[in-house]
């Protein structure tokens, strides 16, 4: 019988039946009813299937900008209600949750009039254009105590939580049973990872690369107006899983951007990257694993490569980290419901305890006790974790259900320990979403780029420089034909 590649097993295909949301269990009343913005493949795989196969999750209705499109989308996925407008969808008293699964610089617009509308978010990555329009979105969250949060699924699955908790900084359970109200943090902490197998972290570097031939160049992914770039769509995964497993790590705080290259989309572009690369630094921000935890540590330093014209064959999605103890490798880390593998490798030093006896001048005896050099070991351990089987989506949406169910359950009874749990939940999704587009805006302002704006500035500003070149160009024909009669008077004469 042939061997079957290693990241393959027999349960792979029981996985694939439950990403495509294939055998659900019946729904537990009352559900969460959620709106879908955007009639898209993105919102089929990761909103619909899944919804399929979270009790209290229901998909009730789907707007798009074509009125006819919505329709035939909610014929073809049994969904009862469409709208031919976002802002009917909104108004819908049936929808208590939305998900945003628009081109990127709609998202913060979209969200922002979804919250408005009382509604809860579940909204696409990245979750703005920049990070200023990310503080106005969560602040408005805050006020109407709604959950907000930027789609990450990856961070929901077991093999996530089995990272973090293995790198000593705790936060979930690789049990793969979902459904919990709480979630990875990615904004640093204390001297956490001091029982971490790689010790102290010394660097780390992601890679998010997708084939040239997923997305044509005239693809959304590469329209200045719509926020469009490899950093926006790949390279905020990159930011999001190195900070999360720095963080789990040890390594305290935010890192600061200290270099970043990019590669245009195009040749007429000189916005757009198609790719872009980066190093990140967090000043003596390695803990745990060493000795002295209360000297100064060494900076942590991490890369990262993101792309949407690759030229390799598959999409990669792949995580290294270094420590002083060891090594980790992580494939797929994206999408690992579909085959990943995690490589460990950790050095471990022995010491061995010498006596010997001796006679002095004097002619007394002593005993003396020292250690010899050091011996080291080094273990290997092959790693996959797919708890139950289910998908990233399915375990980001049932977080979500469980948490959209607490915050209105605090908010309706009043409780004021269930309030206070409901705000750090809320501040969670805050911190997290700004941190991250914070890092977007750095990354490219070191590329010499500007940040991505919203899709209405975006807009605004690229009618104004056409308006400000027809009139440079206008400007420029009226001198020329001065010149040019000056010319002829003067030759007449």
């Amino acid at each position: 019988m042939p061997t079957l590649p290693a990241f393959i097993d027999p349960g792979q295909l029981e996985r694939v039946a439950k990403f495509l949301g294939i055998g659900g269990p019946p729904k537990t009343q009352p559900t969460v009813r959620i709106g879908v913005l955007g009639a898209s493949q993105v919102a089929t795989y990761a909103m619909l299937w899944p919804a399929r196969r979270v009790p209290g999750a229901e998909v009730v209705a789907v707007a798009a900008r074509d009125g006819a499109r919505a329709q035939e989308y909610a014929k073809q996925h049994g969904i009862a209600r469409s709208y031919g407008s976002y802002e009917a969808l909104l108004a819908d008293p049936e929808v208590d949750a939305v998900y945003v699964g628009l081109p990127n610089g709609l998202h913060g617009a979209w969200a922002a009039a979804a919250l408005a509308a009382g509604k809860h978010v579940l909204c696409e990555k990245p979750f703005t254009a920049n990070q200023q329009e990310a503080i106005e979105v969560q602040a408005l969250a805050r006020r109407k105590r709604l959950v907000c949060r930027e789609a990450f699924h990856y961070r929901e699955h077991p093999l996530m939580h089995h990272l973090v908790q293995l790198l000593g900084g705790g936060g979930g359970s690789s049990s793969g049973q979902g459904g919990g109200s709480s979630s990875i943090g990615a904004n640093g902490g204390g001297a956490a990872g001091a029982g971490g197998p790689l010790g102290r972290l010394r660097s780390l570097e992601a890679q998010v690369l997708i084939p040239k031939w997923v997305f044509g160049g005239a693809n959304i992914r590469f329209q200045e107006t719509l926020a469009g770039g490899a950093a926006m769509d790949a390279g905020c995964y990159c930011l999001h899983a190195i900070r999360t497993l720095a963080a789990a790590a040890g390594a305290v705080g935010l890192p600061w951007v200290e270099s970043a290259q990019a590669e245009l989309a195009s040749p007429t572009s000189q916005v757009v990257d198609g790719a872009m690369r980066g190093t990140l630094r967090w000043r003596g921000g390695g803990g745990g694993g060493g000795s002295g935890s209360g000297a100064q540590q060494e900076d942590v330093t991490a890369r990262f490569a993101a792309s949407l014209q690759w030229e390799g064959l598959l999409p990669r999605s792949t995580i290294d980290l270094e420590g002083d103890r060891g090594r980790m490798h992580v494939s797929n880390f994206i999408m690992p419901v579909f085959g990943h593998v995690v490589r460990l490798s950790t050095t471990t030093a022995t010491t061995t305890t010498a006596t010997a006896t001796s006679n002095n001048s004097t002619g007394g005896g002593g005993t003396t006790t020292g250690t010899a050099p050091a011996a080291t070991s080094t273990t290997s351990t092959t790693l996959r974790v797919y708890g139950t089987g289910e998908s990233t989506y399915w375990h980001q949406l049932s977080r979500f259900v469980a948490d959209v169910r607490a915050v209105d359950e605090a908010v309706d009874s009043g409780d004021e320990g269930a309030l206070l749990a409901a705000a750090r939940l809320l501040a969670a999704d805050e911190m997290d979403c700004v941190a991250n587009m914070g890092l977007l805006d750095d990354v490219y302002r070191a590329a010499g780029l500007r940040p991505r704006l919203p899709s209405a500035q975006a807009v605004a500003l690229a009618q104004q420089q056409q308006q400000a070149a027809a009139a440079a160009s206008k400007a420029a024909a009226q001198a020329a034909g001065g010149a040019a009669g000056q010319a002829e008077a003067g030759t007449s004469l």
